[in-house]
């Protein structure tokens, strides 16, 4: 979608920077205002964070918003002199509201896991890595998750795409494009690696670092190697190759 107005804009000004207005959803279904009703969880929240960022990365929009903050008052309908009749509550913050008893506001706020995604992804990707197509990660055999008793194949096609920094560092960010409304994805698939350098997996939704256990790697005797039971998610997880962070 991003190429195909990029591709419009310039036959006007190549000059015209696209951007993402505003992107986000909610974190439960009960609240007011737009996306209400739907069967949202601060996890669905989480991951509908972290893929729509990384998409605005890799498509490289000039710059990106995220809405919003903290769980706010709508305050589209109501009484002014009735405050129970206008305070509706839109959780779409990465921040969540904290409630009395009695369904009031306290006025304190706690991270829900869509901040700590955000968190994770403003830290990793500062400074902007440039989005390459020299990608030395490929997909191999597909493996049976022992979690799941599926393979990759029968997911469809991930999301890749391969970051890289000046310094020569690469993250391998893939995800499985799901409709996490519906379902989640918990499996596993066997890649091939070209790219040198020490790798570590990064989970972009809470930021913990794995790091590979040497059964789960074969290096080939072209250097190559084979990681075996990669975990396959339908939120971002990056394999990182040096000091990318």
């Amino acid at each position: 979608r991003v190429a195909t107005l990029r591709a419009l804009v310039s036959e006007y000004n190549p000059k015209i920077e696209l951007i993402q207005g505003e992107s986000g959803s909610q974190s439960r279904g009960d609240g007011n205002g737009a996306l209400k009703k739907i069967a949202w969880s601060e996890d669905i929240q989480a991951k509908q964070l972290a893929r729509h960022t990384m998409a605005d990365l890799i498509t490289d929009v000039h710059f990106m918003s995220y809405f919003s903050c903290m769980d706010m008052i709508e305050a589209l309908r109501g009484n002014v002199n009735d405050k129970a009749s206008y305070l509706d509550y839109g959780y779409f913050g990465v921040l969540s509201a904290d409630f009395d008893e009695n369904g009031f506001s306290t006025g304190e706020y706690s991270p829900k896991i869509s901040y700590r995604a955000l968190q994770t992804i403003a830290a990793m990707f500062r400074e902007m890595p440039e989005v390459t197509n020299d990608v030395l990660v490929f997909a191999c055999e597909l493996a049976v998750s022992p979690r799941t008793f599926r393979m990759a194949e029968d997911l469809g096609k991930q999301t890749q795409v391969m970051f890289r920094r000046a310094d020569g560092s690469a993250a391998f960010v893939y995800w499985h494009p799901s409709d996490p409304l519906i379902n989640s994805v918990d499996t596993v698939m066997d890649v091939l690696v070209m790219e040198e350098g020490e790798m570590r997996l990064v989970d972009l939704m809470d930021g913990t670092i794995y790091e590979l256990s040497d059964e789960m790697v074969t290096v080939n005797e072209d250097g190559s190697r084979v990681i075996k039971g990669l975990p396959l998610r339908d939120h971002p997880l990056a394999l990182v190759f040096g000091k990318f962070f």
